[in-house]
């Protein structure tokens, strides 16, 4: 793998380039997941698609081949343990390495907490929290035998600066931002960067009903004065999985127009 960090401002584009790599995103079927599907695939990355339903990933493999990568779906439940590492050897039987772990998955509960059942935050945690544990460990395998790879977590300003309703879905990405230092500080020496993605809310159709409630609450909340797009993560997402930040790890990048600053 290219290193970047030369002295030289000539090929500095270049770095940002995702050609030869291979990238799995779970959670892959709408929003977020999707767009960054379409983020890596536009850079230059093959991709595995992950999503519960593989039906609802035809569209985006047909988006991704269009763009002249390759792309590959499967099905998966990230609370199941077993399933993961079926992902893992289906990825080294077609692609043999892995490159790229964007880990997007999640079982969002939004209710008060007085309001919060055991089996919704069971579901929450299994799939959110182990599922990303277990993705990281069992996926950065062929990382590790690679000796490179970068992870990409998707956080969430919630896990600094939170609200109502968001009690479950805050303390399980504050779980997975530190949980993302803690990695870093393992699999430095393998050559592993794990990072994460921190947006503020974002406009997407699993955001509807949330947004709905809280949209003005959220924009008061944002220096830039709006709710974030999907597209606004795309460059941050591409920048974390080039060889641009490979002097990067540990990190909780937010791409929250000024949230968290703003407290």
């Amino acid at each position: 793998m290219s290193h970047p960090g030369n002295g030289s401002s000539s090929n500095i584009l270049d770095t940002f380039r995702l050609d030869g790599r291979v990238a799995v995103v779970t959670g892959a079927s709408e929003g977020i997941g999707r767009a960054l599907s379409l983020g890596l695939a536009a850079a230059g990355a093959d991709i595995v698609v992950c999503s519960r339903d593989k039906s609802k990933l035809d569209g985006l493999i047909a988006e991704i081949r269009a763009l002249g990568r390759r792309a590959e779906s499967y099905s998966i439940d990230l609370s199941h343990v077993d399933q993961i590492e079926g992902l893992r050897d289906f990825v080294r039987d077609e692609f043999g390495t892995l490159h790229i772990l964007i880990n997007g998955a999640a079982y969002t509960v939004e209710a008060y907490a007085w309001d919060t059942t055991e089996p919704e935050w069971n579901k929450s945690i299994d799939t959110s929290l182990k599922g990303t544990f277990f993705a990281c460990t069992i996926l950065g395998e062929l990382m590790r035998e690679a000796g490179y790879g970068k992870i990409i977590n998707l956080s969430s300003t919630f896990a600094r600066s939170t609200m109502p309703t968001r009690s479950v879905y805050a303390a399980i990405k504050a779980a997975i931002s530190h949980l993302t230092e803690s990695l870093a500080v393992e699999w430095g020496s393998e050559g592993i960067r794990i990072n994460s993605l921190a947006p503020t809310a974002v406009r997407t159709p699993s955001r509807k009903e949330f947004l709905a409630k809280f949209e003005d609450n959220v924009v008061s909340r944002v220096p830039l004065g709006r709710i974030a797009e999907t597209d606004d993560l795309l460059a941050a997402a591409v920048y974390l999985a080039s060889p641009a930040s490979d002097f990067v790890t540990g990190h909780t990048l937010f791409v929250d127009g000024g949230f968290v600053a703003k407290g």
